[in-house]
């Protein structure tokens, strides 16, 4: 039996992030998460931490899309924050975009913001991603496990090319 996590109430933007395990992440992910689930194709997860309090999770993988250039990209392909302050994930993808530029040799992060979900990428904007797509979504089903399809509407796609000679 899985024991629920404690919701813990957040009074600071987040400080600092650093790695952690995949099982952690995952937990976090599929209590809170909308989707339910954490995807495969993990590289390394992130959490959010607001002084010693894990108050949120990052997952960042191989791009999902085939299509995608894989060797120098990372998707974001799940972010969850429990309630905190105002600018609380764009002030995380900016300390998650310091931590990559520190020890990993990707330059280039994308992420999806789902329409369906009311999400329109506004902490993309704030932390200086692009909007550089929109994608339309279809039907899909998955009978050997619990994930939820994606009916219609659109995902916007957004690109943060990481800059080595930026000063942090």
């Amino acid at each position: 039996m899985i024991q629920k996590l404690q919701v813990i109430e957040i009074n600071s933007l987040p400080t600092h992030v650093k790695l952690v395990s995949y099982k952690v992440t995952r937990r976090i992910i599929e209590q809170n998460h909308y989707l339910g689930y954490a995807p495969c194709g993990c590289k390394f997860c992130l959490g959010i931490y607001a002084d010693s309090e894990l108050v949120g999770v990052m997952i960042f993988g191989h791009p999902i899309a085939r299509m995608e250039e894989q060797d120098n990209t990372l998707e974001l392909t799940r972010m969850f924050l429990f309630d905190s302050p105002k600018n609380s994930e764009s002030k995380a993808l900016s300390l998650a975009e310091k931590w990559i530029k520190r020890n990993r040799t990707e330059r280039r992060l994308i992420a999806y913001s789902d329409t369906a979900e009311g999400h329109t990428g506004t902490i993309y904007r704030a932390a200086n991603w692009k909007k550089v797509k929109d994608v339309s979504v279809g039907n899909w089903s998955d009978s050997r496990s619990n994930r939820r399809g994606v009916i219609g509407g659109k995902k916007l796609k957004f690109e943060r090319i990481l800059k080595d000679n930026r000063s942090d």
